[in-house]
């Protein structure tokens, strides 16, 4: 969890590099966006204006308090369906706030040169999350 001036724990930053390898669907483990090590990036952007460091940090949050998490040793512990789902149940409970920090992850993905050309829509069937109504 958040410490309570925002910045994030070592827990907190191991759980969001595993979050983000599942929120962009990736064939090859070496271009995850937790291996390009963009958290920092994300985490930046996040930052820069009040409402996407609010969204931030609350599904970071979210990510923590995640029960299935604690019950496995931690969101790092879990299957890849496991972590999904969780993101899944943190979209459903809070979607502005995931709604923005996904945007921001797809940016700081997409704009990397090491990464593949944005896809013109997320509408493809390996896209998970964005989906929710």
């Amino acid at each position: 969890m958040p410490k309570q001036d925002g910045s994030l724990t070592d827990a907190d930053r191991v759980t969001l590099v595993r979050a983000l390898d599942r929120l962009i669907p990736t064939v090859d483990a070496e271009f995850a966006a937790g291996a390009l090590g963009m958290l920092g990036d994300v985490e930046e952007r996040a930052r820069r204006e009040k409402s996407t460091r609010s969204a931030f940090l609350r599904v970071v949050e979210a990510l923590s308090l995640d029960l299935t998490a604690h019950a496995v040793g931690g969101f790092s512990a879990m299957t890849d369906q496991e972590r999904t789902n969780a993101l899944l149940d943190i979209e459903s409970a809070l979607p502005g706030e995931f709604s923005l920090f996904l945007g921001i992850v797809r940016d700081v993905y997409y704009e990397d040169d090491r990464t593949t050309d944005r896809p013109a829509n997320f509408d493809g069937d390996d896209e998970v999350f964005g989906k929710a109504p």
